[in-house]
């Protein structure tokens, strides 16, 4: 049976997740108002979460309050960036660029993907320091 805690933790990982969630869609759906490759806008939501994460995982420590930072942890890092940030749509835009044979793209998608991620996420790490 749940405990009240993991009941309370469950509560701010949804709902953190409804607010990362319907802000990739408002983001995407901005950006692809304006002409933007579906693929870079993946690779521009997620490089903006992973420097985010950076950032809060920076932040967190500072603060004081050790119950008030596991529940900032799990709204924020796991609940709100875990779904602006999507594995999935990533990992679809891989398979469709293999489906369409055009490996090279792939391949350039998943270095550039994976290089601004880590650059990202060290800056924001770096600037909450």
């Amino acid at each position: 049976m749940l405990t009240l805690d993991i009941f309370q933790d469950i509560i701010l990982v949804a709902i953190g997740g409804v607010f990362g969630a319907n802000a990739r869609f408002v983001i995407y759906q901005r950006l692809k108002e304006i002409n933007i490759n579906l693929h870079l806008i993946t690779l521009a939501i997620n490089t903006f979460s992973s420097f985010l994460f950076g950032l809060f995982i920076s932040v967190l420590p500072k603060i004081r309050s050790s119950a008030f930072s596991s529940q900032l942890l799990l709204f924020l890092l796991i609940g709100f960036l875990g779904s602006l940030s999507t594995f999935s749509t990533f990992i679809y835009d891989l398979f469709d660029l293999f489906m369409k044979f055009k490996f090279f793209r792939a391949l350039k998608l998943f270095m550039l993907s994976f290089s601004l991620g880590i650059i990202a996420l060290f800056l924001g790490s770096f600037l909450g320091n």
